[in-house]
Parts: structure tokens; sequence; C-alpha cells
């Protein structure tokens, strides 16, 4: 455990002077405002909609919100599990981290518990910016603390196998620009997949997408399919990386 935690400090540290956290920060922010900026101006003609009326304040924020923030947040987890592994690459590093006398098995659960606290930090971020955003807005009850906290932890759910895909494809690639490429194409797919269920279950990019707490939205399947292939692709990515060679 000792061994784990040294490895995990030792990827903050190699985070300092990079993008990375500077787009943890920035990309709920510039989400949240955009959705402030457009509920700003045009908040009553939205609300008065037949297909919001119905809806709670906060849940209509929520609603107005979530499928920007749901492309955005895969994008952006693609992005922190190539630059975790970049890193290594650019440096022509590898060699050297592999050749420690340390395990394979901790090295890789480091680098994937790095972006996997980058994530979850950005989703708390997002979270609190819609309650500064609703704030702004004037919505006429208080925050919703139960639905906030269940979009939350939807979320978290739903990105867990996502993460585990892109560190898997980040090291397994020839090169981190394919590990990002299959990630960009991979969410610009889930929005046609993502209108099928069935089809969303097994596709990983449009999980996300299901973090909604809406009762027209099948939750299920961020949090089942999004922990199951957290485990699968975490399982493949440590038997591969325990077999990585670098010439």
């Amino acid at each position: 455990m000792a061994e784990y935690a040294r490895l995990l400090k030792t990827e903050f540290l190699k985070q300092r002077g990079t993008f990375a956290w500077p787009l943890v920060a920035g990309s709920p922010l510039l989400v949240v405002a955009l959705t402030f900026i457009h509920l700003n101006l045009r908040y009553d003609y939205l609300k008065n909609l037949p297909a919001n009326q119905g809806l709670s304040p906060w849940l209509f924020l929520l609603v107005q919100h979530h499928f920007l923030w749901a492309f955005f947040l895969p994008l952006v987890v693609t992005v922190l599990a190539a630059q975790v592994y970049h890193l290594e690459e650019k440096s022509n590093y590898w060699k050297h981290v592999l050749a420690l006398p340390v395990s394979r098995v901790k090295v890789y659960l480091a680098k994937g518990s790095l972006v996997f606290i980058q994530s979850l930090l950005m989703i708390g971020a997002n979270t609190l910016g819609l309650v500064c955003a609703g704030k702004m807005l004037g919505l006429p009850a208080a925050p919703e603390i139960s639905l906030l906290g269940r979009y939350t932890f939807y979320q978290f759910t739903a990105v867990s196998g996502l993460i585990s895909l892109q560190c898997w494809l980040s090291h397994a690639l020839p090169s981190t620009t394919l590990a990002l490429g299959a990630g960009f194409l991979g969410v610009s797919s889930s929005l046609f997949l993502a209108q099928s269920e069935h089809g969303a279950r097994f596709f990983p990019y449009a999980h996300p997408v299901f973090a909604l707490p809406e009762p027209t939205v099948n939750n299920a399947i961020a949090l089942c399919y999004g922990p199951v292939f957290g485990v699968l692709f975490l399982l493949v990515g440590l038997i591969t990386f325990q077999r990585k060679e670098i010439f």
C-alpha cells in the first residue's frame, strides 16, 4: 500500500506544469457558463414548453445542462487518460519506469487512479457550478440536494468504464495519439448510439448520457454497465500492461 501511495504521489507530481489541472477546472466552468447564458436568455420560453412544464426548477436546469456536459465529459476524460501516458511516451521514460523494482500492477493502478480522481474532481466541480448557476438564475426553490447528489453519483459510475477503456487504449496502442483518435471517434459515435439503449449498454462512451436522474432516462445503464465495463477493462489493462515490452 505504501508503494502504491508513493507511485500515486509521483503521478500527481508529474502533472505539475501540464494542462491537465486547468482542463479539470476549466471544463465544468465553461459548460456551466454556457448553460447559464443559454437559460438567462431563454429561461421563460424553455420552461413553458410542454415537455418541460412538469419538471422541478432544478431538474429543468439539469436537463438543459446535461446533454452538452454528457458530450464534454467523455472528451475530457479521453484527453486526461492519454495525457498521463503521453508524459512517459514523450520523454521516452517507459524504460526507466518499467525497470524499477516496483509492481507493474501498482504502476498501472496509480495512473488509472489519477485519471479517476481528476474525473471525480471535475464532476464535483460541475455540480457545484450548477448550484451557483441556479442561484444566479434565481430558481424559485432551494437546491434539491437529493437530485444533485444522485446526478453526481450517477456520473461517477457512468465514467468508470470509460476511464478503464481509455487507460487501456492509451498504453496498448502504439501511440497515445491513436488513443485520442479512438476516444474522439467513440464520443462522436455515442451521439447516435445513445438513441438505442440496447447498443448504448455496451458502449462506454455513451454511458454518461444515461446519468441524468430523469424519469424517462434509463439510469441502470450508468449505474450497472459503467462499473461492469470499468472492472472488465481494468482487468484487460492490467494483463496487457504486465506484458508490455519497451524497445
